[in-house]
């Protein structure tokens, strides 16, 4: 129910209507530029942004030409405030109305593409955002050069995400250099947080955190605190790409007090999702369920799509891990379902997988191999360790399944496929290559991960030679790890086929 003073606010708008239409247009007209001057001169700056959507209704309604330096006055008021409250729907609508307005400049026009190419990502549009970036790239190379390379460098974030990382890299090089030499430091700092993030998840031999740092720098000596948020969460991923969940949850928790500080929705949301996963991977599950819940209803609420998806994506995880597997499937469907509906290459391969290993957990082996199928379709030749380790790993361990009956107690000893092993193999010398000729943090980690499978390969191959039938929980068999998940896939065993539950009982 709302509150009295809001029924009354609503009330007052449709009785002012009213009252308007019962004008004649003449009158109605003057009315609405009286209504526009007395705001216009008696508010102060901070009322006019706040009243900017109800200023702009009434110039238009003068329909006076004269008053079109007011409107677009008013509509970049409104877009901002649309912005900063995360109305972003709203403010996508107002920046495409800037760009096509009559008196917009140069400038104003290439501002305000740049600001909705980013509000078009977010919301699940990434087409119409590279084509707007696209279309204000072509302008700046003819008519305003010093925005070559923000606009270049907003572009290469959208084909970051969209599954072109080569042509991102190379767009990012360009504009940093264009930037260092045009003397714009804030969005210097935007492009270099961005890049890290970008050769992060390629495996560049790079030294990331120190790219990282000196983008923080510069974030805080412009007063940039949005991206000052946004930087301590890529050193946060930094290192949990590393396995350090200390150094991880340090940055995590820094950022989400700078969006605290702002009120930033959007990306607290973001920050509680990334903790979220610390606390999964350190076993504080009550409080990864609440994390991930609470940021879901927010991206959920603003309507951002990609972040949503990453979010069901890893409480998908979760959901396994504590033996609600049904639920596991549902946000693991969602998660890809979304995900290929915005065509997010740079994700899309890896939570595939993840929704893969949750199907195999399952026992629906036919629908995980086709998911695998497809993930490793889409990776194609991608030069990005970062995916290539998401999903190779989860294909390996299917492949060792396939070869002993399947995953722990839902294995059919009767039915196993020992050439699978070859693949299990090939997997592994797949993405031990790919590391070939990289140092950074995250193919170290690679490294750790194929000396483990190698050991894993190796002793599958020992036991089953010596007629031992080994078992596999899908990368949960530490008792400690996974109690609820074993115990909810034996449960559903005895109901579907308890013949494998006296046979490992035998």
């Amino acid at each position: 129910m709302p509150f009295a003073e809001e029924l009354y606010e609503f009330r007052h708008a449709v009785v002012r209507e009213a009252a308007y239409q019962m004008q004649l247009p003449s009158e109605r007209a003057g009315l609405h530029r009286a209504a526009f001057e007395f705001m216009h001169t008696h508010l102060d700056d901070s009322d006019r942004t706040a009243q900017g959507m109800e200023i702009l209704s009434h110039i238009r309604a003068t329909d006076d030409k004269s008053l079109a330096q007011f409107e677009l006055e008013y509509l970049k008021m409104a877009a901002r405030r649309a912005t900063h409250t995360f109305q972003e729907a709203l403010a996508c609508e107002l920046l495409t109305q800037i760009c096509s307005h009559e008196l917009a400049s140069v400038e104003d026009r290439l501002n305000s593409s740049q600001e909705l190419g980013g509000q078009l990502q977010r919301l699940g549009y990434p087409r119409d955002a590279t084509d707007t970036l696209t279309a204000a790239l072509e302008l700046a190379r003819k008519e305003a050069p010093a925005y070559l390379g923000q606009i270049t460098a907003a572009l290469a974030g959208i084909y970051m995400e969209s599954g072109k990382p080569e042509q991102a890299r190379e767009m990012f090089e360009r504009a940093i250099a264009e930037l260092r030499s045009s003397g714009k430091p804030r969005q210097l700092g935007i492009a270099l947080t961005n890049r890290a993030i970008l050769l992060r998840h390629l495996g560049d031999d790079v030294n990331v955190e120190a790219l990282l740092n000196e983008a923080l720098t510069i974030h805080r000596q412009t007063g940039h605190t949005r991206f000052e948020g946004l930087t301590l969460l890529a050193l946060g991923g930094l290192w949990r790409n590393m396995s350090d969940d200390e150094q991880a949850e340090h940055f995590y928790l820094s950022a989400l007090e700078v969006f605290r500080r702002t009120g930033d929705r959007p990306h607290e949301a973001q920050a509680l999702g990334n903790l979220a996963n610390v606390y999964l991977m350190t076993q504080r599950l009550t409080q990864a369920e609440q994390a991930y819940q609470e940021a879901l209803g927010v991206m959920r609420e603003l309507g951002h799509r990609r972040s949503e998806a990453i979010l069901l994506g890893n409480m998908g995880q979760l959901l396994q891990r504590t033996g609600r597997l049904n639920a596991s499937l549902r946000a693991g469907k969602e998660s890809v379902a979304i995900l290929e509906s915005i065509n997010d290459l740079m994700l899309l391969p890896a939570f595939r997988a993840m929704y893969a290993s949750s199907l195999a957990t399952h026992g629906d082996y036919e629908s995980a191999e086709n998911q695998l199928g497809l993930a490793v379709g889409e990776l194609g030749e991608s030069p990005s360790v970062s995916a290539l380790d998401h999903v190779l790993p989860v294909l390996f361990r299917f492949r060792i399944a396939q070869a002993i009956g399947g995953y722990g107690p839902g294995r059919t000893p009767g039915q196993r496929y020992p050439s699978r092993l070859d693949d299990a193999a090939d997997v592994l010398r797949q993405l031990r290559a790919a590391r070939t000729g990289s140092h950074s943090g995250r193919t170290q980690v690679v490294d750790r991960n194929v000396a483990n499978m190698a050991g894993s390969l190796s002793e599958v191959r020992e036991a089953l030679d010596k007629g031992i039938s080994p078992v596999v929980f899908n990368n949960l068999n530490e008792a400690e790890a996974s109690p609820q998940c074993r115990k909810a896939v034996l449960c559903r065993l005895k109901e579907l086929v308890p013949e494998q539950l006296e046979w490992m009982e035998s």
